[in-house]
């Protein structure tokens, strides 16, 4: 087990506590946008996204990005962004990074968060209850709805944070609404997250993140057909993850 005195200790304590600070804050000015925009646009580009560029910088966290002219489609139609999920700091990453208005696909109990719940819920996120099959129609119905709105829909594809760091196996929900909607996929890559801050710990390490936007899959033949999709995604994904791991701060 890794041994951290006490400097340390009282450090990543008091980064705990403006962490906590600073979601108060910005959820609070979150909210307050949506009452001028009832589509979330404004509290996504105002209120999420300074709030994760705050957070990375407080962690002394990087983020390194590539492949966005990936997102810039000579039209606007639908799509569906899709990653893989190494850490809580994904969210951070994808904030700060991504040049789009997009939708979280995030678990419901992060809704029962006192405040930032209330603020993703008025960004227009998207909750679902892993534990309830039958809420798959109406989380299609939503989705489908923000992405006409002009939003992408963003899914974590492997269901739940990866405890090695490497890619699991993908949930169909994602795929399923692409392929409902004829929507392009975005595979998005991550890496370097599960160093910065890894599953069932608490303890937040300086690092690079690297969020590498890889080529739309757009075919149509491929957007008929979930499971088709589905392992285009993940073979995508796969190949992109398989480079050089960035590497710690700590550890260099």
């Amino acid at each position: 087990m890794e041994r951290v005195g006490f400097f340390g200790r009282v450090g990543m304590h008091a980064l705990h506590l403006f962490i906590l600070v600073q979601t108060v804050i910005w959820s609070t000015i979150s909210i307050l946008w949506f009452l001028v925009d009832s589509k979330g646009s404004l509290t996504h580009r105002y209120g999420a996204r300074p709030w994760s560029r705050v957070l990375l910088w407080a962690s002394r966290v990087k983020v390194q990005a590539s492949g966005l002219e990936n997102l810039k489609r000579a039209g606007e139609g639908p799509m569906v962004l899709v990653c893989n999920h190494q850490s809580l700091f994904d969210i951070l990453a994808l904030l700060a990074s991504l040049p789009v208005d997009f939708k979280f696909v995030v678990k419901k109990e992060l809704g029962k968060v006192p405040l930032w719940g209330y603020a993703m819920k008025k960004a227009g996120y998207i909750f679902v209850d892993r534990g309830q099959g039958g809420q798959a129609g109406v989380l299609m119905r939503e989705a489908v709805d923000k992405i006409k709105a002009g939003s992408a829909v963003l899914f974590f594809a492997e269901g739940t944070r990866s405890s090695d760091g490497k890619l699991g196996e993908f949930k169909r929900g994602a795929f399923v609404l692409a392929s409902q909607a004829r929507a392009d996929v975005a595979p998005v890559a991550i890496d370097g997250s599960a160093q910065v801050l890894p599953k069932k710990s608490w303890r937040i390490r300086p690092g690079l993140i690297k969020v590498t936007v890889l080529p739309l899959i757009s075919d149509p033949a491929l957007k008929k057909n979930s499971r088709r999709l589905m392992e285009a995604t993940h073979q995508a994904l796969s190949s992109a993850l398989d480079g050089p791991r960035p590497v710690n701060s700590e550890q260099a």
